[in-house]
């Protein structure tokens, strides 16, 4: 997976973390021909522990190689970054944003999200 490898890249100077947040298309609601396709058929969760053992399935299903945490079930984490369905972030060091990729999955830009960390560590020499 192409999130793997940038960790990998840039593991000795980024701390990276996958954030679960709510599921963007979950059975029981707006379901996407590509999760039937790929066995992604789980309703919304309703509790912390659905959505955390959800979120055990999610690491496990793409093989990330990076720490997750989960959004807690107001949602807070999605709120503030706008990150449904789905978002790269970079974060300097005092948590300012430096890049985001457009929200949505047609948004979700690895090689933008590379670059933007690579020109950051370059300035941080």
């Amino acid at each position: 997976m192409r999130l793997n490898e940038i960790a990998a890249t840039f593991q000795d100077k980024v701390q990276f973390l996958c954030v679960y947040i709510q599921e963007a298309h979950p059975s029981d609601g707006w379901q996407v021909e590509a999760n039937l396709d790929d066995d992604v058929i789980y309703d919304t969760p309703t509790t912390k522990d659905e959505r955390d053992a959800l979120a055990e399935v999610c690491m496990l299903k793409l093989a990330l190689n990076m720490p997750m945490v989960v959004d807690d079930m107001e949602d807070t984490i999605d709120a503030a970054y706008n990150a449904l369905p789905e978002r790269l972030y970079l974060l300097d060091a005092d948590g300012a944003v430096q890049f985001k990729t457009v929200a949505g999955s047609h948004g979700f830009d690895p090689e933008a999200w590379h670059a933007a960390i690579n020109d950051h560590v370059s300035m941080k020499g």
